[in-house]
């Protein structure tokens, strides 16, 4: 998935603080015993997510290196429409067969087949379930207080394209997402006017190229 953000600098410090300590074991909560199971039942509740979310990407010291914002829309099974709106424009659009990926700096269009493995594509966790989570991540679920549950997930694969993932929910409402990757870099997603469970239009999740743009397509073969 694309990178996925224009919060206040309060915002901002607070993030780098939570990253911090998000990799960190949490001491003064209570340890949940199936961390799969129980993150299966949180997504569960979700049919279909809008949300606009913030990003930041911090290098391995913590320091800032790209702050981007964003809105996602989700629909189960494996829709997705990701448009980045500042500090440049990109849309990543997929209906779960063919993924669009639109940069209208460069006029460009690239037309793929959709990889919908968890541990390549993280945002697929949001439509997953229990048994395809469990084959892709070893996961462990604390309560952080009685209305916040967070989520570590390591893949258990080398080639995934992160060494360690974390979902924050309050309540079935994801609140946060951070991962960090094998050069130590570190991002941060922040979700605001999250909208659960509404009905989404077809032609969300599917991408008509403008015209005058060039078009790569590196889809397999019929």
């Amino acid at each position: 998935m694309a990178s996925v953000i224009g919060w206040l600098s309060s915002q901002a410090r607070r993030r780098v603080a939570l990253m911090a300590v998000v990799f960190a074991p949490v001491t003064l909560a209570q340890d949940l015993p199936n961390g799969a199971q129980a993150l299966e039942e949180i997504l569960s509740q979700t049919s279909s997510l809008r949300a606009e979310v913030n990003q930041l990407l911090m290098d391995q010291d913590g320091r800032d290196l790209q702050e981007t914002s964003a809105t996602l829309i989700m629909q189960k099974p494996a829709s997705f429409s990701w448009r980045i709106t500042d500090p440049y424009e990109e849309v990543t659009v997929t209906d779960g067969i063919t993924i669009w990926r639109y940069e209208p700096d460069l006029e460009q269009v690239t037309v793929q087949d959709f990889d919908s493995e968890l541990d390549r594509t993280p945002v697929m966790l949001l439509n997953g379930n229990a048994n395809s989570i469990s084959d892709a991540y070893n996961v462990s679920a604390t309560r952080v207080d009685a209305n916040v549950l967070r989520f570590i997930l390591n893949p258990r694969r080398p080639s995934s394209l992160f060494e360690s993932m974390s979902l924050t929910f309050e309540g079935p409402v994801l609140r946060e997402m951070q991962f960090e990757d094998s050069l130590g870099q570190r991002t941060s997603l922040g979700f605001s006017q999250v909208e659960r469970n509404q009905s989404v239009p077809a032609n969300i999740f599917t991408f008509t190229p403008p015209d005058g743009v060039e078009l790569i397509d590196n889809r397999s073969a019929p």
